[in-house]
């Protein structure tokens, strides 16, 4: 005889009529899980975050030219410059200033006192966990506990730096925050100061001597002048400029003399031109233009009375007799203008011809200038290179003082510490209560899966007994 197989009991409906069966397991787990929650987070001390936003700015402000802590980082180094910074806020020197200024060393929540147990300080002891006398320090003891509170990091792809801090009071954890970034910037500010004043120091030991050396070669220049007779204007030698005004002023005159002999041609071609062609404009004059215009008018009427009495009448006489009139009286303005011109032409070559020799004179001056000259260069270039040293290491000496007044940190608060409203840990009841009612229903559906998945064996078990002996029965 053969058992009808069992089929497993797997199915949507199974699962839901064991959890049915198992609902006071289900609520059962959550309220002791919503229970549990209360429980711990009345236990738990809450903790409230504050953070302020730090503006690493990788270039620093340009108040000077010459900066000595100038940084001009370049494209790939500002990331560095940020972290390095995030160290900087971390360090020592930074959170020592914050533990001293809001004494820190007193508040219990950073240094805990010791147990008064004797037992209890004897057990700590033999398991090696007390530190030792040397590191028994409140103020170090402080330090630690401020660096274990303090949360400090850089955004991603960004300059700004994020620092957090915790503490069991939301006012005192937004005072050490607050606190942290201006320790940061006294921190900076003293180690730029410091800089500053070891570059100053390093430079003033250099000035006397460079000082003693620029005299020394002004001293050179000025008597080698006076051996020499070399004697200069505006940083020039007096020939030198001369020379250079009367190549100027013969450039201006052949100008002239070339435009007045242009005049001179044009007025000569001009003579034999008749009355009423048209004149050049740097020929003209207020007088000729008045006797043109009355010659072309006395023209234009001669041709009307041609033409209304004819040539041959008595009148027409008259009008010629004016044309020959007013054509002397032109033909005479021309020979005005071109004895002008004459003039104006004799005067500018005269000029010329007096610079040209001028010049001829200050040229030979200039040769025997310049063969004393090779010497005053070489004594100038040496002053200038030796004044140029000196000018720079006094430059700096002054900038670098004046730095170790100045803050050129590019560095701010963008964002201030407030205290915060609600704690950081543990998480909100609206969280921890939701989640942990989840949880324990989670749970004790479970529970009422297990057990249900028992439950039904059981019941198979007896099932398949009871057909057993109902086949065995009937076979007999």
């Amino acid at each position: 005889m053969v058992l009808p197989e069992v089929q497993p009991r797997t199915g949507a409906r199974v699962v839901l009529r064991r959890l049915w069966r198992g609902a006071g397991f289900i609520v059962l787990g959550g309220l002791f899980m919503v229970a549990a929650a209360v429980a711990l987070l009345g236990l738990i001390p809450p903790s409230y975050t504050s953070s302020i936003q730090v503006l690493v700015d990788p270039t620093d402000l340009r108040v000077v030219e010459n900066d000595v802590n100038a940084r001009a980082p370049q494209a790939d180094s500002g990331v560095s410059i940020a972290e390095s910074q995030v160290r900087v806020i971390q360090s020592d020197n930074v959170l020592r200033r914050v533990v001293l200024k809001l004494h820190l060393e007193q508040d219990e929540e950073f240094v805990k006192p010791e147990a008064a147990n004797p037992t209890l300080a004897w057990i700590k002891g033999a398991l090696g966990m007390l530190p030792p006398p040397a590191s028994r320090d409140p103020v170090n003891i402080a330090l630690d506990t401020l660096q274990q509170n303090l949360t400090v990091r850089r955004a991603e792809r960004t300059f700004v730096i994020d620092v957090a801090v915790k503490s069991r009071d939301p006012e005192k954890a937004a005072r050490i925050a607050n606190a942290i970034g201006e320790a940061y910037f006294s921190e900076e500010a003293n180690a730029r100061t410091e800089s500053a004043k070891r570059a100053s120091d390093a430079l003033a030991g250099r000035l006397n001597n460079l000082k003693r050396d620029v005299e020394q070669a002004e001293g050179q220049v000025v008597r080698y002048r006076e051996d020499h007779k070399l004697i200069s204007s505006d940083g020039r030698l007096l020939t030198d400029q001369q020379l250079g005004d009367l190549n100027q002023q013969l450039v201006t005159a052949s100008i002239k003399t070339a435009e007045a002999k242009s005049r001179l041609e044009q007025a000569r071609r001009m003579k034999a031109g008749d009355a009423s062609t048209a004149l050049p404009e740097m020929l003209q004059s207020l007088e000729m233009q008045a006797l043109r215009q009355q010659y072309a008018t006395l023209s234009r009427n001669t041709a009307e009375l041609a033409t209304r009495l004819g040539e041959r009448h008595p009148a027409m006489a008259e009008q010629y007799a004016q044309q020959r009139d007013l054509q002397r009286l032109i033909q005479r303005e021309k020979e005005r203008i071109i004895e002008t011109t004459q003039k104006d032409y004799d005067r500018a070559a005269a000029s010329e011809g007096a610079i040209r020799s001028n010049l001829d004179r200050v040229k030979t001056e200039t040769t025997t200038s310049d063969r004393a000259y090779v010497g005053l260069r070489e004594l100038e270039r040496t002053l200038e290179a030796r004044k140029g040293v000196y000018e720079a290491f006094l430059r700096r000496a002054r900038e670098a003082n004046e730095q170790e007044r100045l803050n050129t940190t590019n560095v701010r608060v963008i964002s201030v510490a407030t205290p915060a409203r609600q704690r950081s840990f543990p998480p909100s009841p609206k969280i921890v209560l939701p989640v942990a009612l989840v949880l324990g229903m989670i749970l004790g559906g479970a529970i009422a899966l297990m057990l249900g998945a028992d439950s039904d064996r059981r019941r198979d078990r007896r099932a398949a007994a009871g057909l057993g002996s109902s086949y065995r029965a009937a076979d007999a």
